[in-house]
């Protein structure tokens, strides 16, 4: 799967090397120049150069070096970049004199209007970003499907579907205000507050997700007792929602005040962060949905039931009982498909307050449900999820005396997604086997992976986040301190 993805991300990164280089090429190859034109000039007769007078405050600074009329009575000027600072150019027509634009030549000696940040060529700039938006959206999106025609569900597709989400929202919002940036300044301005109309417009779905997330944990707490796992919703939610005021109104602060600060950008920089993260929730909740709709393949050599803590007498707890349940069913269901058995593999160890180990007791349970002793391996060591995989995995290579085996592993559907990432994290090839439970343990199982990914993927999230604020602190550099 990896290599058929790699051929995407080559052409995604070529895409933006593409658009870097070019950019790059046409500010050193043109940006030492700068037409600027006023296209509103009515008169009734034609307008000739020799009507037009140019006033230059700095003529050491920039050069006029043409002035011609263009179409119907449009007015323009050439200027040339000579060393950096800047210049105010006045232009009169016969006696009516029009809005002066002051140029600024930086170090490099590229020209640009102060006011605007127009440059030479700066449109195409602009399409070149927004080709990178819907480049980065296409790849993902594919590079999910890819994953879910792999049945590939783990962090990896999490991701794509985050990211394609996010790359996608930004390339609408640009496009769609795309008419009404007539200059850079617009643009880059446009592309910072994306990040708060992301924020604003999800906000009635992350509403419904927070009281969601709250009442499925209060039932937690009242069906289970109080535990801090328990409370993940309600923490969410309350931490949403501060973010939520922050982004929000701070932004309506500097919107407001109009002379940006750092700590605007500060806010502004923290709406792409959270909504970024959103992205990666809505992602979350999707794939581990959809990880529990897949059907597996009627094609396993063995069955790995994961195990959940029993009760007293050593007998399977309502949700246990489910899993093996799940198990024996799809068994069943391959061996009339296809006339195929499979081995079953019960995992779970003895916990410090159960009477024997789990998986004894659903070796017990599929006796009594006619299954074969030998088509039973047990796996009596793991404490945890990860090691009912890991430990399973060895157990089944003993048995089949070969690497090339297909399995699955049975569970509650909200733990379905947690299979899945742990058996590509201990490199087991298997498909999910999903037992029903009650509803309101799905919002935490969702939130829980959620904070797996996060921890997971610290590294490459922290580094998306270090990207956001070092752009922002560019632009503010950009925009602010450098008048472009």
């Amino acid at each position: 799967m990896v290599k058929k993805l790699k051929a995407p991300f080559v052409v995604l990164a070529a895409i933006y090397l593409a658009v870097a280089v070019f950019s790059l090429v046409l500010f050193f190859s043109a940006g030492k120049t700068h037409t600027v034109c006023y296209d509103n000039i009515t008169y009734d007769e034609r307008i000739h150069e020799e009507h037009v007078k140019i006033e230059n405050s700095h003529t050491d600074v920039v050069n006029v070096t043409r002035v011609y009329v263009n179409g119907d009575n449009k007015v323009c000027f050439d200027a040339e970049a000579l060393k950096s600072g800047e210049a105010t150019i006045s232009m009169q027509i016969y006696d009516q004199r029009y809005w002066p634009v002051t140029l600024k030549v930086n170090s490099l000696g590229l020209v640009f209007e102060k006011d605007t940040l127009n440059f030479t060529g700066y449109i195409f700039v602009e399409y070149g970003i927004m080709l990178c938006m819907l480049a980065t959206a296409v790849i993902m999106f594919l590079s999910y499907r890819q994953s879910l025609k792999k049945s590939a569900y783990g962090y990896a597709m999490v991701a794509y579907g985050g990211v394609g989400l996010f790359s996608l929202a930004t390339f609408v919002y640009t496009l769609y205000r795309l008419h009404w940036m007539n200059t850079f300044r617009h643009f880059l301005f446009n592309i910072t507050d994306t990040g708060y109309y992301f924020v604003l417009i999800s906000a009635p779905l992350m509403v419904i997700l927070s009281v969601m997330f709250s009442v499925s944990n209060i039932r937690l707490i009242t069906r289970e007792g109080f535990r801090p796992v328990n409370m993940l919703g309600i923490a969410l939610s309350v931490v949403w929602f501060l973010a939520f005021y922050f982004v929000i109104y701070g932004t309506f602060k500097a919107w407001f005040v109009f002379d940006y600060d750092i700590s605007d950008f500060i806010v502004l920089a923290a709406g792409y962060m959270v909504s970024f993260m959103e992205s990666l929730l809505l992602s979350v909740m999707v794939t581990a949905f959809m990880s529990t709709r897949h059907k597996a393949a009627y094609d396993k050599d063995y069955i790995i039931i994961l195990g959940c803590g029993i009760r007293s007498d050593g007998t399977l707890t309502p949700l246990l009982r489910s899993r093996a349940a799940a198990a024996l069913e799809f068994e069943k269901k391959q061996y009339e498909a296809t006339g195929k058995h499979a081995k079953f593999v019960p995992s779970g160890g003895q916990g410090a307050d159960e009477v024997i180990s789990e998986s004894e007791a659903i070796q017990r349970w599929l006796l009594e449900q006619g299954v074969p002793f030998d088509r039973i391996v047990k796996e009596d060591k793991s404490v945890n999820t990860s090691q009912n995989i890991e430990f399973s995995k060895s157990v089944i290579l003993a048995d089949a005396k070969t690497s090339k085996v297909r399995a699955a592993f049975a569970t509650t559907n909200y733990h379905i997604f947690r299979g899945y990432v742990l058996s590509e994290k201990h490199k087991l090839d298997a498909e999910g086997i999903s037992a029903k439970t009650k509803w309101y343990f799905y919002p935490n199982a969702f939130l829980r992976e959620f904070i797996g990914l996060i921890a997971e993927q610290k590294i490459q999230i922290g580094a998306v986040m270090i990207i956001f604020a070092l752009a922002f602190w560019f632009l503010r550099y950009f925009i602010v301190d450098m008048g472009f």
